[in-house]
């Protein structure tokens, strides 16, 4: 019956799309996006970085998306429990969105397990980007098919075709953002200019709340010519390209003619080249793009245990802002006195230490509440009760809510931070000056928990970018 309802709605807009299609564009949307835009609240940032869904991440970063289109066009994920496994990988991962494929109408390899990915991707709070399946992507849904040689849609009906199939597709699944092309060349090449500016007229404002992407081409030189020569820059919400022929010299051209738009790395990855030759997913870093598409990041994540690998790890550590937390008092900073041992109390060390032991990341939870994971070790850190005075210790577990590992970080004058315990509601504090520097007994130089009403120089903690 679901499939019989999505067949109808694809059907039903393709004819009204074929009737009324027309190559007119509406004189007022420049203005309407005008005044979305001056709408928009910047994000205030004070002490630390934040991304919009409250990951912390390197440079520019405000999205960094996982990617299972391959996976969906392989029909590599089979059970309910593999597709939890790959988004527990990409909870762990520290993405916040994941991009999924849209295929043609009835080329979908397995509809049951994309309506469940979908589903629980959102349910856990990921955002959600699709664009068409494989290469020349919007030519191969205009033409109906998935693999294969693609005929020339360069006619009357290919435009309208993709329109009816994209405005269905986002009825079915609530998106965020939705790019109507994957890689359809630059243009004058696959479609003519005027069928892409009246695509992306024809979406605009009809996809369920979602925002138009633009336009995820082969390389960053077609997307910058796709600013050009389109006017598509008056329909996207985010300029995309794929900088697959690692073009990273251009960056700078294409964030320019993005002009105010936010700019994707719409599909890249960490391989490597030629040596010496940065990597895409480092080039488009450093050139301050706002968003990542990690492709094919699916699999390195394993569908048994949701464990990342190597890779996937490597990955992180690239896009996810670590931090030292330090001391105003002592100048110190924290690390687990015992590195990755279960119950080791938090303690201070010089501010010359700088390993992965000292660094942070900010795992976000609910309410403004976040969570410090240890960059060396993978583990926690909470109070040992709710008393005054308590040790901060290290934990690999915890259970539900885990409201003793969960902290608020209350900013005090934009560089120094109280850091707060959820369930004790008390302040972390350094009991002294002391660190590993000078002394080699855990209890001398250890951090502990005290009251709200305590406000010196001890209870105020610092983030300091580690990488």
């Amino acid at each position: 019956m679901l499939k019989i309802k999505k067949q109808l709605n694809y059907y039903l807009l393709i004819i009204l799309i074929t009737l009324t299609y027309s190559c007119s564009i509406d004189n007022d949307i420049e203005n309407i996006k005008s005044i979305e835009k001056s709408q928009k609240t910047e994000f205030n940032d004070t002490s630390y970085r934040t991304s919009s869904f409250g990951h912390h991440y390197v440079g520019n970063l405000e999205n960094v998306l996982g990617d299972v289109k391959q996976a969906q066009i392989t029909n590599a994920l089979t059970t309910t429990s593999e597709v939890d496994n790959i988004l527990d990988g990409f909870k762990e991962m520290g993405v916040n969105g994941i991009r999924i494929a849209i295929f043609a109408d009835g080329h979908n390899p397995n509809e049951t397990m994309y309506d469940y990915l979908h589903s629980e991707a959102v349910s856990r709070g990921f955002k959600i980007f699709a664009n068409p399946a494989q290469g020349t992507g919007g030519a191969r849904i205009a033409s109906g098919m998935l693999n294969g040689t693609v005929p020339s849609v360069k006619n009357s009906t290919a435009a309208p075709a993709l329109i009816a199939r994209i405005k269905a597709f986002a009825l079915d699944y609530k998106c965020d953002w939705i790019n109507p092309f994957n890689e359809d060349s630059r243009p004058g090449t696959v479609w003519w200019v005027g069928q892409i500016n009246n695509i992306y007229s024809g979406l605009y404002g009809q996809l369920n709340g979602a925002d138009l992407i633009g336009s995820c081409d082969w390389g960053i030189e077609a997307g910058i010519l796709s600013l050009q020569q389109t006017t598509m820059k008056n329909y996207i919400s985010i300029a995309g390209t794929h900088n697959l022929g690692f073009q990273h010299s251009l960056w700078p051209d294409y964030i320019a003619e993005a002009g105010n738009l936010p700019v994707w790395d719409s599909e890249t990855n960490n391989n490597v080249k030629t040596v010496g030759v940065d990597t895409r997913i480092d080039a488009a870093i450093t050139a301050g793009v706002d968003g990542l598409v990690l492709y094919n990041s699916w699999n390195t994540i394993s569908q048994s245990t949701g464990a990342l690998n190597t890779a996937g790890q490597t990955l992180k550590d690239k896009f996810t802002q670590y931090y030292f937390i330090e001391n105003k008092q002592s100048g110190d900073r924290i690390k687990p006195y015992s590195d990755g041992t279960e119950g080791t109390l938090m303690v201070q060390a010089p501010s010359s230490y700088t390993g992965d032991n000292t660094q942070w990341e900010i795992v976000p939870t609910d309410n403004g509440y976040v969570r410090f994971k240890n960059r060396g070790s993978g583990m926690y850190f909470r109070p040992t009760n709710n008393n005054n005075y308590s040790n901060i210790y290290a934990t690999n577990s915890f259970s539900g809510a885990g409201t003793y590992v969960q902290w608020k970080i209350n900013d005090i004058d934009g560089t120094y931070s109280y850091i707060l315990n959820r369930q004790s509601d008390k302040k972390m504090r350094s009991i002294n000056s002391n660190d590993l520097a000078t002394h080699t007994t855990d209890t001398d130089i250890r951090i502990n928990q005290v009251p709200t009403s305590w406000t010196g120089d001890a209870t105020r903690w610092k983030f300091t970018e580690a990488n």
